[in-house]
This record gives C-alpha cells, sequence and structure tokens, in this order.
C-alpha cells in the first residue's frame, strides 16, 4: 500500500513538472494570480509581450498593464464573470512597460480547491497585435483614398445615405457638391502623376479646411471630389461656401518648387429639392458641374432639372 501510495506521489510530482515545463516554455504569455487577483507567476512569453520582469510584477495585479482603451465597466463585468467561477474571453488592449500598446486575445479560467472554492486564475494571452494592424489597416482603405486621406466613394455613399435620413426627421437641407478640377490633365501630362497626387493631396487639405467640422469632403477618383454639406437651413450657406471650395482651388499651389495653378467646377444638388436618395443626388450634383464646366469652368451651378449635359 505504502508502495503504491509513493508511485501516485511521483506520478504526481512528474505531472506537476510537465505542466510547470508547458506553462513555462508555451508561445503565448501566461500568468497566474492568487484568489484576490495578485499575480504569483508568469511565463518568460508574459515577460518579452509586456516588458515586464517577473520581479516588477509578482504581487501586483493585472491592473499594472491597463491602457485606457477598456472602461471601468468592461473589467467590472471580466472580475464579475471569474469571480463568479466562469471563463472569460475576450479582446484586451494592454498597455507595455514601455508605454506602447498591443492587443491581445484573452482566456482567463479559474481555478478551484477540492472544496469546490477558487484559489487562482490563470490568464493565458495570445497576441494578436499584428492582425489587428492588418485588418484596421484593411479596414481604412476599403474607405478611404490612399493619395489624400480622404473618405473614398464607398464612405462616402453610406454617410450620405444617413444624412439624408436625419435631414428627413429634422426637415432641414442638405447639399451635395462635385467638384472636377480644370485643367489638371496636364499637370500629368507635364510634371508626372507623382506631382499630380501631391496636387490632390494639398488640394484634400484646403478643402477641408475650408468646410465646417460636420461636413464631409471626399475623393470619387481621378480629380473628382464631392463634399457633403449638412443641417442646412438657407441656400446663402451653400453658396457661401461653395465660393470658399472654389478659392481654395484656383490659389496656386507649390510642388517640388514648381508653381501649378488649377480650378475647379462645382455642381450642387440640394435635398430634398433635387433628389430624395444618395445616389440620385450624387447624379444630379454631377450633371451640374459639367453644366458649371460648359460655362467656361472656374464656378459653381445649382442643378436644374430638365437641362441635359454632355459627359
Amino acid at each position: 500500500m505504502s508502495s503504491q501510495r509513493s508511485t501516485d506521489n511521483a506520478v504526481s510530482a512528474d505531472q506537476q513538472q510537465l505542466l510547470v515545463k508547458a506553462l513555462t516554455s508555451i508561445a503565448n504569455a501566461v500568468f497566474i494570480t492568487d484568489e484576490i487577483g495578485q499575480i504569483i507567476w508568469m511565463n518568460d512569453a508574459f515577460s518579452l509581450l509586456s516588458g515586464y520582469s517577473p520581479e516588477e510584477v509578482i504581487g501586483r495585479t493585472p491592473a499594472i498593464l491597463q491602457s485606457g482603451k477598456q472602461d471601468q465597466a468592461f473589467y467590472a463585468n471580466l472580475w464579475q464573470t471569474i469571480f463568479e467561477g466562469h471563463v472569460w474571453q475576450g479582446e484586451v488592449v494592454d498597455q507595455r512597460k514601455d508605454g506602447s500598446l498591443y492587443t491581445v486575445d484573452e482566456v482567463i479560467t479559474p481555478l478551484f480547491g477540492k472544496d469546490g472554492i477558487i484559489t487562482n486564475f490563470i490568464a493565458i494571452q495570445h497576441d494578436i497585435t499584428a492582425r489587428k494592424l492588418e485588418s484596421d489597416r484593411n479596414h481604412y482603405l476599403a474607405f478611404h483614398d490612399v493619395a489624400t486621406g480622404l473618405s473614398n466613394r464607398v464612405f462616402f455613399m453610406s454617410v450620405l445615405q444617413r444624412a439624408i435620413s436625419h435631414a428627413r426627421r429634422t426637415q432641414h437641407m442638405l447639399a451635395v457638391l462635385f467638384m472636377d478640377l480644370d485643367g489638371f490633365k496636364p499637370v500629368n501630362d507635364n510634371f508626372g502623376h507623382h506631382m499630380g497626387d501631391q496636387l490632390l493631396a494639398a488640394l484634400a487639405e484646403r478643402l477641408c479646411a475650408a468646410v465646417r467640422k460636420e461636413d464631409t469632403v471626399a475623393r470619387l477618383g481621378g480629380d473628382e471630389f464631392a463634399i457633403l454639406l449638412t443641417d442646412l437651413l438657407e441656400m446663402e450657406v451653400i453658396t457661401a461656401l461653395a465660393g470658399k471650395l472654389l478659392n481654395a482651388a484656383s490659389q496656386p499651389f507649390v510642388i517640388r518648387g514648381q508653381k501649378i495653378t488649377v480650378s475647379a467646377s462645382i455642381g450642387i444638388a440640394i435635398y430634398p429639392t433635387d433628389g430624395e436618395n444618395a445616389q440620385i443626388l450624387l447624379d444630379h450634383a454631377d450633371h451640374a458641374m459639367y453644366d458649371a464646366k460648359h460655362r467656361g469652368g472656374n464656378n459653381f451651378q445649382p442643378y436644374l432639372a430638365g437641362t441635359s449635359q454632355v459627359h
């Protein structure tokens, strides 16, 4: 009987050594706390990920990692879940010792004694920072123009549709301005597309500075821009902003020491008189822009129903 007990103890000791070796060597960051949440053990991967040595962490709580990206309600829910004996899993943005941020997919599991009382918690963190950055970049590229940093057509149409719904409820006007540069092709022909892109980026900054903070500026493609003006009650506000945009476009640009001058044509479509959905408003603003070009460019024109513009 005593021999059997010794064998059982030996197996138990071997298993414990194996578990410690596994947790120490695992690629994921792991730390263990006592029953009140103070860290009592961490593996090398956690030290590498967080930048903290064991001496700096042991005896402290995981609050040392808080980045401010999650509010107190987030942490209250986390602690309530694990103190009630349940496993918690979620995405957390933590802060390294050097102040930089990293994102982990974390699983926290309560550990119970023979009496069913929680004795410890073990947290396993999988670093997903690179994946999140790539996902965020892909999301950004899906809705923004690379050359100018402005919203792209997809994002603009989404914002416009929501703005129409809001304008319908509040009985306000909104305006869509369709801008196309006059004389932009010679810029690309004479100076190259890279210079053209720099001019467009500089123009984008001017346009954003000219409109109000609640308005949206987007690049639709090429040298075409769209501007959404919201919460309007007077036509004078629209024409004043259109004039500011024309002035912003017509001021000389200095790109790589070269002075370049262009101008713009702007078409204006108003909700609800010129259309009640996003695509119709944008199309009508586009038509009005061609009317402005046919009138010599460097001017703005409102949409006139029944007119025929040749593209």
